[in-house]
């Protein structure tokens, strides 16, 4: 039987010297701008019960979650993203909190990634949340964040792009050119598979 005591699970690595003193540099950069910015940092277990991940606000793949039990015989997974275990504290722990909710992570997150994709199993994610605003202004101060954030570490040989994940902005666009029904369908399916060429052509 093959013996594994030096070597680390796929999709994992261990951090030396001067990537550790870089990643730590990093996440007090972010840090510190969600704090200028009025953000709280809070920090959720690693653990959480499975349930928390297939909620009717959001479902998670169960094929990409670590899973295990607990002493009781509960299903429990290695947290895979961080909105939905906030989500959990602010609709308990924060429940009569102010609002709107300005809240800040930096924390490992877990999940099966597709073999030789080169994407790793344990990533370290740092993001805000910003909860209990309807104002167009909330959109807006998170993107010049998120911005603002990816521009303190790029430079003259990096470059950077936002995607933004709301179907309004799709949908105002598509009113805007007067598309069909099927010139729509075609450009959705363009963007969701990211052929940027033939969006263009389009």
């Amino acid at each position: 039987m093959r013996k594994y005591d030096l070597i680390t699970p796929e999709g994992t690595k261990d951090f030396l010297f001067e990537e550790c003193y870089v990643r730590r540099e990093i996440e007090q950069n972010l840090h510190d701008l969600f704090h200028s910015k009025g953000y709280s940092e809070l920090t959720t277990p690693g653990l959480e019960f499975f349930d928390v991940f297939q909620s009717e606000s959001g479902h998670y793949p169960q094929e990409r979650l670590y899973k295990l039990t607990d002493s009781k015989g509960r299903l429990l997974v290695l947290r895979p993203e961080s909105t939905m275990p906030i989500a959990r504290v602010t609709a308990t722990r924060l429940r009569d909190a102010l609002l709107p909710l300005r809240l800040c992570y930096t924390q490992s997150v877990y999940r099966f990634e597709p073999a030789l994709k080169g994407r790793s199993d344990e990533i370290t994610q740092a993001g805000i949340e910003l909860l209990g605003s309807s104002s167009y202004l909330a959109d807006v101060e998170m993107i010049t964040t998120a911005i603002e954030a990816l521009d303190s570490f790029s430079s003259d040989h990096v470059s950077f792009s936002l995607e933004l994940g709301d179907a309004g902005v799709f949908k105002e666009l598509m009113r805007e050119l007067h598309a069909t029904p099927e010139e729509r369908e075609n450009i959705r399916y363009l963007i969701e598979t990211k052929n940027y060429p033939a969006l263009n052509d389009v």
